[in-house]
């Protein structure tokens, strides 16, 4: 449970940097109307807490061994973009009003990001995970 807490923190944590970023960019992009009403930026704040815990949370599947790699990135991709989805739908950063296409656009740039962020940490720890494997034979070697 509490490495559930850490890995969620830590997901929180991601999504309010993106979207603290997202907020900066369209902020000084000078599109009109990007103005938040009484309670809006509380409303997208708690969306982006929510969409970290969703995509950090079920990463912890990855620790079942006796599941094959490519279910565990299915589950775990799965309940992220799901829950961004949802939250992305309630707090109006995706609407039916934008028509279907810019709403399917939006959707594919939210799975392609979704996408890069997951590669960039699985690679960050296959090579933590060849650094480990490496010291291990290493040590290894000076014992024999």
């Amino acid at each position: 449970m509490k490495k559930i807490l850490w890995i969620s923190l830590q997901g929180i944590c991601i999504a309010c940097t993106i979207f603290t970023i997202c907020g900066i960019i369209f902020d000084l992009s000078g599109i009109e109307g990007l103005s938040f009403g009484t309670g809006e930026f509380t409303k997208q704040a708690i969306g982006a807490i929510l969409i970290g815990i969703g995509f950090s949370a079920p990463s912890e599947i990855y620790n079942n061994e006796k599941l094959p790699f490519f279910l565990k990135f299915v589950f775990h991709m799965g309940i992220g973009c799901t829950v961004y989805l949802i939250t992305a739908f309630k707090v109006g950063w995706i609407s039916a009003d934008f028509g279907w296409k810019n709403c399917l656009l939006l959707i594919v740039i939210e799975l392609l990001v979704a996408f890069i962020i997951w590669l960039g940490f699985a690679n960050h720890y296959k090579k933590l995970a060849k650094n480990m494997n490496r010291k291990i034979q290493e040590k290894n070697r000076e014992n024999v």
